[in-house]
Formats: structure tokens, C-alpha cells, sequence
């Protein structure tokens, strides 16, 4: 099993770069942060034609997470933690593999933020 994790800083401007990684190195979970769009406007058809379901917590501007699969995911949460100014930065899912289940966790974590 291949999983990559990618901070893309804007799937819809990164699209073509994201589809041919995808094309090369043919991952089975691509784990998105800093995807920068909404669940609405996320690219889902580009990657089903690849062959690829989107798990989407999408967000205006900043931040955003996707899971991408080829794998069926199952229990995918936006709300893996309790975030009380509503970043869309935590998304998870359960991936079943040869009766094995495997928890998928995908974070972004900003940097350069004063601690206050």
C-alpha cells in the first residue's frame, strides 16, 4: 500500500502537478492539507476519472484537508477533534485491507502563528 501526504497550498491551482503525481506514482490514499476551497468547489470529477473517491473538509481561502482513494473509506469524520474556531484542519476515515482496518488521520498544521 502507497500512501503520500502532500500540503498542496491550493488544490484547484495545483490540480494538473496533484494529477500527474497521481498518474506517476499511483498512490492508493493521497492525504491533501492546505487545499484552500470549499467542499463545493473541490475538484471531485478530476479524480474520479482517475479512478479515485474524494473525502472532502473543505474551508474558503485557508486550510481545507482531503483524503483521496482508491480504496471505499469508511466512518470519515470532520470532527475528530472539538475546534471551537472551526478550522477545517482534521479529517479522518477507516480504510479496510485484507480484513485489517486502518485509521486514517490527515492534519494540517500550520506554522509562523504567535502561540498567543
Amino acid at each position: 500500500m502507497k500512501l503520500i501526504s502532500w500540503n498542496v497550498n491550493s488544490v484547484r491551482a495545483r490540480i494538473e502537478n496533484i494529477k500527474n503525481y497521481i498518474k506517476d506514482s499511483a498512490p492508493d490514499v493521497l492525504l491533501l492539507q492546505e487545499i484552500k476551497t470549499q467542499n463545493e468547489n473541490f475538484p471531485n470529477d478530476e479524480f474520479k476519472n482517475l479512478g479515485y473517491t474524494s473525502y472532502v473538509f473543505g474551508q474558503k481561502s485557508y486550510n481545507g484537508v482531503a483524503i483521496i482513494s482508491k480504496h471505499k473509506l469508511d466512518n470519515g469524520r470532520k470532527r475528530f477533534i472539538k475546534d471551537e474556531l472551526k478550522k477545517s484542519r482534521v479529517i479522518t476515515a477507516e480504510l479496510k485491507l485484507k480484513k485489517k482496518k486502518i485509521e486514517l488521520i490527515n492534519i494540517y498544521v500550520p506554522n509562523g502563528n504567535p502561540v498567543d
